[in-house]
């Protein structure tokens, strides 16, 4: 009877296709030494080395699994995958910044609260609703729609001045019953 160990590295590949996880560590026993002393030629740090043999060896069993990937030549393949992903972190690593001083990352203030926000609009909303319809009107074409005084002015039957005066109006109102719902609330 023949091992898995004894087999050519092109059977235990198609093996490998096939779905037979177990010639993968035939393929691992085989070649894991000699991507060991290239991972270390390629990084100072032996934990490092380990890692990059270790993620390399995952990626070459997905990419055969997927079907792609070498018939033969494996530890060739193996080797250039382990270079690729070595050169895939160390360009990773350029865009990362150590520091201990996060003075220039925090804002100093806590990020904004989805619940408090959504209370926030339910509350302006209810205040939004208790304005009569005109003043609504008034507000959502200058203050939601954005438009000029002027084009919201024959809408109304007023001057762009009386819209102006009307939304100062309406702005006001809005504040006063938006500060009483939340009083209200807390």
């Amino acid at each position: 009877m023949t091992t898995q160990v004894e087999l050519s590295d092109a059977h235990l590949l198609a093996a490998v296709r096939g779905g037979d996880v177990t010639a993968y560590g035939a393929l691992y026993v085989r070649h894991a030494g000699a991507a060991r002393r290239l991972a270390y030629t390629l990084v100072r740090c032996p934990a490092d080395a380990d890692d990059l043999v270790s993620e390399t060896f995952a990626k070459v069993l997905a990419v055969l699994r997927a079907g792609r990937g070498p018939d033969v030549a494996f530890r060739a393949y193996l080797h250039t995958t382990l270079r690729h992903v070595r050169y895939d972190r160390a360009r990773r690593d350029q865009r990362l910044e150590f520091t201990d001083d996060l003075t220039r990352y925090d804002r100093g203030e806590p990020p904004p609260d989805p619940i408090v926000g959504q209370l926030e609009r339910l509350q302006a909303a209810r205040a939004f609703a208790q304005l009569p319809e005109r003043w609504r009107r008034v507000l959502w074409h200058t203050e939601v729609e954005g438009e000029p005084l002027a084009s919201v002015a024959p809408r109304l039957g007023l001057t762009p001045g009386g819209v102006a005066a009307l939304a100062f109006r309406a702005r006001e109102r809005l504040r006063q019953i938006y500060e009483r719902e939340a009083a209200s609330e807390g």
